[in-house]
């Protein structure tokens, strides 16, 4: 199962506010190719409760970009489909221990000692699109998802109207509706090691 610890819009407002990309060490955007806007087009990020899944919009062939791969070849995947991120951050005071940070608008990935461990998926403008393979998301009424996803709902959540889909084992997401109605709709997605606070 995922290993929950985390304050649901990323921590505290202190470790969610993103540094500027240019002063912080680490992968330098500016020397990552992106590739042409044909190429682009034809890969799709698929949220995934493994990772993220690159998924080839033409052939429909998919590669899992798993928890665990290291952060670079991570954050060089992602800024290719998604353009530059926004900034990193930190927090060292996850249940999980630290926890470092790479934003890209509403969509934040996660990093424990230098490896790709979660992703999380807020409300908002920027990367809201992004789904699962079967069409799972921001936005997805809760009637909807129960079509295509088998998930239980945590009754004595103290962070909201929880699911987790995935049962005990691994693999699984988790997510917050707007409320416990029948047509409530998904405010936020995350899979593997994030930092909500309980």
């Amino acid at each position: 199962m995922s290993v929950l610890a985390i304050g649901i819009t990323g921590c505290s407002a202190e470790s969610t506010k993103a540094e500027p990309a240019a002063q912080v060490s680490g992968l330098d955007q500016s020397a990552i190719a992106k590739p042409d806007a044909t190429t682009a087009a034809q890969i799709v990020i698929a949220l995934d409760g493994e990772g993220l899944r690159l998924v080839n919009a033409e052939t429909g062939s998919t590669r899992l970009l798993a928890f665990g791969t290291d952060r670079v070849a991570t954050e060089t995947a992602l800024v290719a489909q998604l353009g530059p991120y926004d900034g990193r951050s930190s927090n060292d005071e996850c249940g999980a221990g630290p926890i470092a940070f790479s934003h890209f608008g509403d969509f934040t990935v996660n990093f424990q000692e230098g490896l790709f461990v979660g992703w999380f998926l807020r409300n908002g403008d920027k990367n809201a699109t992004l789904t699962t393979m079967s069409g799972v998301g921001i936005g997805t009424k809760r009637s909807d998802m129960a079509k295509s996803v088998a998930f239980d709902m945590y009754d004595e959540s103290s962070i909201g109207t929880e699911f987790h889909t995935g049962g005990d084992g691994p693999g699984g997401f988790s997510g917050l509706l707007e409320s416990d109605a029948a047509d409530a709709r998904i405010t936020d997605l995350w899979a593997g090691t994030n930092c909500i606070f309980r």
